[in-house]
């Protein structure tokens, strides 16, 4: 396929690829990857200590196994998961919703993980270091020219002159996670990214929280998505569009072709929506009674048996951790292998989580957000009562940071609590 140049997305440039890479050049073989042997689903048979593959409909070839870097996943967390055997990191530009991208990007620069240090190769077996990295952009940024100036966040971010994967990450704003109403729609946004995929600046594009209305318009584009991602979970299956996706695939494999190929990848797949969004006091996922007495017949931690059972229901997941013995683990969830049965248990768990129980709600605790006009990184301070004028800070309380313009800080506070911003360093 010819190479052409690319439009003026940023200053330097560049000969890609246009809109499907050539197979020997996409193709990637990872370290810590099994070739699936069936497009459509993992492959549950070659090898069972190692993460199950997904070739996309670019060709390209990844773990069903990536890092997850919300919760405030940084550059040491992302750099201990490429050395454990990561080649997945999915990330986003809001640092509100807890994503470091530049740190993310920094990680992988000096990993030497990045597209343009491993291709193209002269034959079709490239370093097995390479490490794909997902990005998404706010809502805030729907719009043709909003999303394109996006993307150049993320490529400077990222410090990489083409970027592996781009999701909507919400198809529209609500409430006021959107400072302002964004210039345009998801299908505005879809003209930019179908133009950024043909000039090779983008290899994957895709959309968050799609339901089967929003599929049935997806596939209607010029480009079909490359990746879906939707909240999953053993209580939250999300199985009418997880269908629909393997159908599609299914008829695809019939006729002989990849292109319009879908992966469907489960975000807070350990059950954190649960706990940070749906009102209860422990996560439902991590101490169900049913998982956990799987767990315990395989030797095996409750992730562990629920990253397997997502693979297996050919669905990627995405856990996040900032520990690295933790990151190991999930990575490491194929040296055992559930039965039917236990397939057959977790997947009757869905749309069944237990009760909510209540919480108590103290009449004088507060919500408090904090957004840095600043362009420089700011830290904050709780201050005890009269302190605030002490020439001593030890009794000063650090409580967050924010590292850049725009950058905002959530926390539970209480009605009278003081704090202080100070300039980082």
């Amino acid at each position: 396929m010819t190479a052409r140049p690319i439009r003026q997305f940023h200053q330097v440039v560049l000969l890609l690829f246009s809109i499907i890479c050539r197979p020997e050049i996409c193709r990637s073989k990872l370290q810590s990857s099994s070739l699936s042997s069936n497009p459509n689903h993992p492959d549950e048979t070659s090898n069972l200590n190692m993460p199950p593959t997904f070739t996309l409909s670019n060709n390209i070839t990844i773990p069903m196994v990536g890092l997850g870097s919300a919760s405030g996943v940084s550059y040491p967390h992302v750099a201990t998961a490429i050395e454990s055997g990561y080649r997945f990191v999915d990330t986003a530009q809001s640092h509100s919703w807890g994503y470091r991208e530049e740190e993310v990007g920094r990680a992988v620069f000096d990993k030497k993980g990045r597209w343009e240090d491993h291709f193209p190769t002269p034959n079709d077996h490239p370093s097995e270091g390479y490490v794909f990295v997902q990005t998404k952009i706010h809502p805030k940024d729907l719009g043709y020219h909003a999303t394109r100036r996006a993307i150049e966040i993320s490529l400077q971010r990222l410090q990489s002159s083409s970027l592996d994967s781009v999701l909507i990450h919400k198809p529209h704003c609500w409430g006021d996670i959107c400072p302002q109403p964004p210039e345009g729609t998801w299908h505005d946004s879809w003209d930019a990214l179908q133009e950024a995929y043909d000039d090779g600046i983008v290899r994957s594009i895709g959309i968050c929280d799609v339901d089967l209305g929003l599929l049935s318009q997806l596939r209607q584009k010029r480009v079909h998505p490359t990746i879906i991602q939707n909240w999953f979970d053993p209580f939250h299956q999300d199985k009418k569009v997880r269908e629909k996706i393997r159908s599609i695939n299914e008829q695809l494999e019939k006729e002989g072709k990849i292109e319009g190929k879908i992966l469907y990848q489960g975000y807070s797949s350990l059950g954190t929506q649960w706990f940070h969004h749906k009102g209860y006091t422990e996560n439902p996922v991590l101490n169900n009674p049913t998982l956990k007495s799987i767990a315990a017949k395989h030797g095996a931690t409750v992730p562990q048996v629920v990253i397997q059972w997502a693979t297996r229901n050919g669905v990627m997941v995405l856990p996040a951790s900032r520990s690295t013995s933790h990151q190991m683990s999930n990575l490491n969830s194929f040296f055992f292998s559930l039965t039917e049965e236990d397939m057959r248990a977790i997947d009757d768990l869905d749309g069944n989580p237990p009760p909510s129980p209540k919480k108590e709600v103290d009449p004088n605790q507060v919500q408090v957000q904090f957004v840095n006009r600043a362009e420089l990184p700011i830290d904050v301070y709780w201050v005890p009562d009269g302190k605030l004028n002490d020439d001593s800070i030890s009794d000063h309380v650090h409580v967050g940071d924010m590292k850049g313009l725009g950058d905002v800080l959530k926390l539970t506070s209480y009605h009278g609590h003081t704090f202080l911003f100070r300039e980082a360093g």
